[in-house]
């Protein structure tokens, strides 16, 4: 597995130390200062990069050709966006993720299909757990927990479920439904529409259960309307 990740700071080399060690993944860290890779401890095997990961000649250099994900954890949302956008669109690396920092373009971000991490909390816990799992865009985990808050898209197979028959007993609840420009907390009885974006805690098992009722946290080429 070939791996590049954008910006070394604390984040950056705390997830390319932990996913280096893995003796099948390849890691190369892209960073525009040649001192942030002093951040990277003795445990990290893989390569380091001088350049801007929205560089297209630096992510080349990098392996993008071969790469088979891309996290973006610079401290420029314009900056992480964008190079998920010339990873997945131009190279058609099949992960990638972004570190966003306002949580206002959430909405810019769920429309291009992004997947992005917007927490204080345990952050690379959060970006490791979003790529070595098949989970859902998430925003909260809780510590010592395998539950998380994640972001659902209902797709035909919910369309017109009640959430009492969309949630799955002691594995899922959900907490918000935003359909549209419209946000709201449903009752048991509402019927979730095709497009909702549902906001719902959830534990790992869930996912296969409701695997068929929402879109796939993966697809591409996924353009949110509204």
């Amino acid at each position: 597995m070939h791996i590049i990740i954008g910006g070394c700071g604390q984040l950056g080399a705390e997830i390319a130390e932990q996913l280096s060690a893995d003796t099948h993944t390849d890691v190369v860290i892209i960073d525009v200062n040649l001192r942030s890779f002093d951040t990277l401890g003795s445990a990290f095997n893989g390569e380091t990069l001088i350049g801007d990961v929205t560089d297209r000649d630096v992510l080349e250099q990098a392996g993008v050709r071969r790469a088979d994900g891309l996290l973006a954890v610079t401290r420029s949302d314009n900056a992480n966006l964008m190079a998920v956008e010339i990873a997945t669109h131009l190279y058609s690396v099949p992960r990638t993720i972004a570190r966003l920092f306002n949580p206002g373009r959430e909405d810019v971000y769920r429309k291009l299909g992004v997947r992005y991490v917007s927490s204080t909390v345990t952050l690379a816990k959060l970006f490791l757990n979003e790529f070595r799992d098949e989970s859902y865009p998430l925003h909260v985990h809780f510590t010592d927990s395998d539950l998380a808050m994640v972001d659902l898209e209902v797709d035909t197979g919910g369309h017109a479920m009640t959430v009492e028959e969309f949630e799955v007993d002691g594995q899922l609840r959900i907490a918000a439904v935003r359909r549209g420009t419209r946000v709201f907390i449903p009752d048991r009885t509402d019927r979730l529409e095709r497009d909702d974006i549902v906001t719902a805690a959830m534990k790992p098992q869930a996912a296969k259960q409701i695997s068929q009722l929402v879109r796939d946290p993966f697809a591409r080429d996924r353009i949110h309307e509204g």
